[in-house]
């Protein structure tokens, strides 16, 4: 997986009383997510059935918190919308073909993500050319799938499919364990 993020400035408002209230200038903050071959995630649930129940999705360097069922099933219909795009993208690619664009996995950073809304999704194929841009034999078909300040690059079916399953089990999970509305 590979990230690229940017936070927010905060510059001070007028002080009244000793108090010092600060106006928000950007925020602009994304997460890339590179996924080729098997996906493999950890699922965990805090607080089942109590207020403030969460789930906490684990992807590697990436972790997702969710508070309330639609915001699960949002991620996990959103793979499963793509699933006719998905066709267009190599059946499997050795994962080792990325590794000039993903780099070492260790020097990643920790990414958190904490939805406290059902994100905005949405879907598209792009063809990527890493390296050398006018060969056509280094171009990668990939499925672009936005989820709020998520998106996913995936570049073959496996990793599309495995993805799938996860975010399955994570929703029928979260139907247990979480509210229905965020």
């Amino acid at each position: 997986m590979t990230r690229e993020t940017t936070t927010s400035t905060r510059t001070p408002k007028k002080a009244t009383r000793g108090t010092v209230s600060y106006e928000d200038q950007t925020i602009s903050t994304r997460a890339i997510a590179l996924l080729a071959g098997a996906q493999h995630a950890s699922i965990d649930v805090h607080g089942a059935g109590q207020d403030g129940a969460r789930l906490s999705l684990t992807w590697g360097t990436l972790l997702l918190g969710f508070t309330a069922t639609d915001q699960v099933d949002a991620l996990a219909e959103a793979f499963a919308d793509s699933q006719s795009a998905a066709k267009r993208i190599p059946e499997r690619l050795d994962p080792t073909i990325l590794s000039a664009e993903i780099g070492d996995e260790a020097y990643l950073p920790a990414i958190s993500v904490g939805f406290r809304e059902v994100p905005r999704c949405g879907v598209s194929t792009q063809t990527l050319a890493p390296g050398r841009v006018d060969s056509w034999a280094h171009r990668r078909h990939c499925l672009h799938i936005r989820v709020g300040v998520l998106l996913f690059r995936v570049f073959d079916q496996q990793a599309h499919a495995s993805t799938l399953g996860m975010l399955t089990r994570a929703a029928t999970i979260a139907a247990a364990t979480l509210p229905q509305y965020s």
